[in-house]
């Protein structure tokens, strides 16, 4: 599958970025979510962006759906040079840079500001330091997604409801553990694989964001989410290393400002598509349950120690991130 996936990706544009005919600089940007979705439009501003403002210099192209693989498969491909840009969540931190697992802690964040806070301030940097030293890529923006919410085929109002439930959630250890300790039996799987697995009924449950709840059409197969709001979480733009260092100042300048000039336009989708999903989501036939929120917290306590402690966490992180004003 790698194999294949670095072939496709090389297939018309060589090694070295640029059309030999028309000397643009080629930027391909893979990402696992849904045309539709507040990351993809994020990606198709930053796309305008970059064209208008090189002038042509440079050609932005898209990939959504896990069109280029998983997150990892991206990630791996930005490391050899032979994928430009990837829009993620914080799946790879888990993979490549365990020692930061707090900050995919769910409950670690209060608010969607607070994790901004968090991701551009001194931790964010220091995660930056450790993608380029490691895995040979940038972030150059953090980007905002819905808070995640819990949908299952039953309603879900206390952790002694998800007993036993078959739920999937993300290849990452902190979701992993989370579940296991709120009662659920969770089952790790790629996003790519999640609307099968619940039409056919291999798990019952799953948790997202709203906007990616409704462009993936899992309310085709699920009847419920709860109000959960368990996660707020990134979306983390990186550059492959080896590319960006290739480029003059200018284009460098020109891709990162319009990184963050559509991270602002994708966090206003962000703000003002929670109440149009909900509703959307509603005329599909789902029903929101309201949870009893204290109750999973109580649940969760003792556990980011534990896993500071099992998953060599950097000693105080998560305290740290609590207390980011």
């Amino acid at each position: 599958m790698g194999v294949f996936i670095f072939s496709l990706m090389l297939v018309g544009c060589g090694g070295s970025q640029k059309s030999s005919d028309n000397k643009k600089t080629l930027i391909r940007v893979g990402y696992i979510l849904a045309p539709g979705s507040d990351a993809d439009k994020g990606a198709q501003k930053f796309k305008e962006l970059v064209e208008k403002n090189s002038n042509g210099r440079i050609e932005v192209q898209t990939f959504p759906s896990s069109q280029l693989g998983s997150d990892q498969d991206m990630f791996n491909a930005q490391q050899m040079g032979s994928l430009e840009m990837e829009i993620c969540g914080d799946g790879p931190i888990n993979i490549f840079e365990p020692t930061f697992g707090a900050l995919t802690m769910p409950f670690a964040f209060r608010d969607m500001q607070h994790m901004l806070n968090v991701y551009n301030g001194p931790i964010g940097e220091q995660l930056n330091k450790a993608f380029i030293k490691d895995k040979g890529v940038r972030v150059v923006d953090t980007w905002v997604r819905g808070p995640r919410y819990l949908t299952a085929n039953k309603e879900i109002v206390t952790p002694e409801d998800l007993q036993g439930y078959k739920l999937r959630v993300p290849t990452q250890t902190t979701y992993v553990e989370t579940w296991k300790n709120l009662g659920a039996i969770p089952t790790a799987m790629n996003l790519s694989e999640l609307y099968t697995a619940l039409q056919q009924g291999v798990v019952g449950g799953q948790e997202n964001p709203l906007d990616l709840i409704y462009t993936s059409s899992f309310y085709q197969v699920q009847k419920y989410v709860m109000d959960t709001k368990h996660v707020y979480g990134p979306y983390i733009v990186t550059v492959s290393d080896k590319f960006y260092s290739s480029l003059p100042d200018d284009l460098k300048k020109i891709v990162t400002d319009a990184a963050k000039e559509a991270g602002k336009y994708e966090k206003s989708l962000v703000e003002n598509g929670e109440v149009q999903f909900k509703a959307d989501l509603e005329k599909k036939g789902m029903k929101f349950v309201n949870v009893n929120r204290q109750a999973f917290i109580d649940k969760m306590k003792g556990l980011p120690e534990q896993l500071e402690k099992s998953q060599k966490w950097i000693p105080g992180q998560y305290q740290q991130i609590v207390e980011t004003k």
